[in-house]
């Protein structure tokens, strides 16, 4: 049985294609055409794309979940964000989670032990804190991530290397801070996974999986059909 799990973003849009439930393949969609499958399921941003197929599931909170949602707006939480603490929870069973999504915005979302989301935090991404530093200042130049050290200190020697300290450094320390947080919530560690394009801008120790959203919409199909 072949399915799509489908993430369209604010930035791009993926596909992976998974295979009686092994993931196959997962490239960047371009063109709006999708491999053969027996079902589908997409997250969406925005508006329903119109190469969508006809019959794919749209991820909500109205879909059986891997987990139980503890949130006051449940019609407003992102389906990116159910996805992947989902698929955390479903890696990590029995353990408090800290599910950490950098991409365009930054997403941190928080899984008790029992399993149930209880929600999080949503921060500036990487380069919308490099255009903000552009736009609203007269002097400070317009920095590309793509151009940037991957490994960024703390402490910079130039113009350029203290915007990239002050962008990069400052979400691995409030990150570090959610975590010391929800550990002192949870009354023990919680295991932190992260995922998202800038997920290894962030140099810290913790599990990334860059798949981690698609893995999350391919167990909400399964749960679902």
């Amino acid at each position: 049985m072949r399915s799509l799990a489908i993430d369209v973003g604010n930035t791009r849009a993926k596909v992976a294609l998974f295979e009686d439930g092994v993931m196959k393949c997962c490239e960047v969609c371009t063109d709006g055409v999708l491999p053969s499958a027996d079902r589908s399921i997409a997250s969406l941003t925005g508006k329903r794309p119109d190469w969508l197929p006809s019959g794919c599931l749209e991820v909500s909170h109205r879909l059986k979940l891997p987990i139980t949602l503890d949130y006051a707006t449940p019609e407003t939480l992102g389906s990116d964000r159910i996805a992947a603490s989902s698929a955390a929870w479903c890696a990590y069973k029995g353990h408090p989670l800290m599910v950490v999504d950098a991409g365009t915005c930054v997403t941190v979302d928080y899984v008790s032990k029992d399993g149930v989301y209880h929600g999080g935090a949503i921060l500036p991404g990487i380069e919308m804190k490099f255009k903000a530093l552009n736009t609203f200042t007269a002097r400070l130049p317009l920095l590309n991530i793509s151009d940037g050290e991957s490994c960024v200190e703390p402490v910079g020697n130039s113009t350029r290397a203290s915007i990239e300290s002050g962008v990069v450094c400052a979400l691995r320390y409030a990150l570090e801070g959610y975590a010391r947080e929800l550990t002192c919530r949870a009354g023990e560690d919680v295991q932190v996974v992260v995922t998202g394009g800038d997920a290894s801008r962030l140099n810290a120790e913790w599990p990334n999986d860059p798949y981690l959203v698609m893995r999350g919409l391919n167990e909400i199909l399964m749960m679902n059909l």
